[in-house]
């Protein structure tokens, strides 16, 4: 089953849903950075079952991901693919939105600016297909529906549920806390945020008075330690690729649109670290 939803531009308002029987998508908008980007929205679930979005694909992107992200308790940010998609319950909605559930679009096929549209595909397991037509608004602050409309109220819909930070995974601590071990003084703290892991490599930003930069960390038996500590050269595909990292364009795009949404302030300051210093040898791919 396959339909099309033509969603309007909205920058401030929420855009009503769509009235149909089954999943709706409701307010539909991309934030593209660079080669990559991410898609929010809610979906509106008028039957009386659960469904689950369970992968999506774009003419726009090489690669589409269904991507969760957040803060933990210490407020380091972690992002993490989710194989077992969305669940959207009956009756209810799902929040897609800025520092949660989201999808993202990666190496794009042609350059997005605001207000130009982006082709979504987007595959539920019971609803099947459902396309829709997005805009590209990198300007918005605000997320996919500010609150239920008068629309939403009649067909039924239950109002959001606020996003929840999610806790720290035991890669993220484990990061953390050897990034700590060598560098944290009492004088001098550091912190660590973002921290993005995929398999046995992982990308981190510190700060450390008015210094910043970033760390490639490596897995080994199941320790983590750090590679590199660098500067601006840390955010590129290829040089992850040149240091061993497997999967280095789709590393390096989560962890850039993880540190991107943090603002233009925090990438530049992680990008002070004037050199690329060794600490231990990459492992071989």
């Amino acid at each position: 089953m396959k339909r099309t939803l033509i969603a309007a531009f909205a920058a401030l308002l929420a855009v009503p849903a769509l009235a149909h029987d089954g999943v709706h998508i409701i307010d539909p908008f991309a934030r593209v950075i660079g080669p990559s980007g991410a898609v929010y929205f809610r979906i509106g679930n008028d039957e009386a079952t659960d469904d689950t979005l369970i992968s999506a694909t774009s003419p726009d992107a090489g690669m589409v991901m269904l991507m969760t992200s957040g803060a933990g308790s210490d407020g380091v940010m972690k992002m993490a693919d989710a194989p077992e998609g969305f669940v959207v319950p009956a009756k209810g909605e799902r929040v897609l939105a800025s520092g949660g559930d989201h999808v993202m679009l990666m190496s794009l096929t042609r350059s997005l600016k605001s207000g130009d549209m982006v082709t979504l595909v987007l595959n539920f397991a019971k609803a099947g297909e459902v396309q829709v037509s997005l805009p590209v608004d990198n300007d918005r602050k605000t997320p996919p529906g500010m609150g239920p409309t008068p629309n939403d109220s009649q067909s039924g819909h239950v109002a959001a549920t606020p996003l929840q930070s999610k806790p720290l995974s035991a890669d993220q601590v484990a990061i953390v806390e050897v990034m700590k071990a060598m560098f944290d003084k009492p004088e001098a703290p550091l912190s660590v945020d973002p921290v993005v892991v995929m398999g046995d490599a992982a990308l981190a930003s510190w700060a450390q008075g008015d210094m910043g930069g970033r760390a490639l960390l490596a897995r080994k038996d199941g320790v983590w330690s750090i590679t590199l500590c660098g500067g601006p050269d840390l955010r590129a595909p290829e040089f992850l690729a040149a240091n061993g990292v497997k999967d280095a364009e789709m590393l390096s795009q989560m962890f850039n649109t993880v540190e991107d949404e943090m603002g233009a302030d925090k990438v530049a300051f992680s990008s002070k670290f004037p050199q690329v210093v060794m600490m231990s040898t990459p492992p071989a791919n």
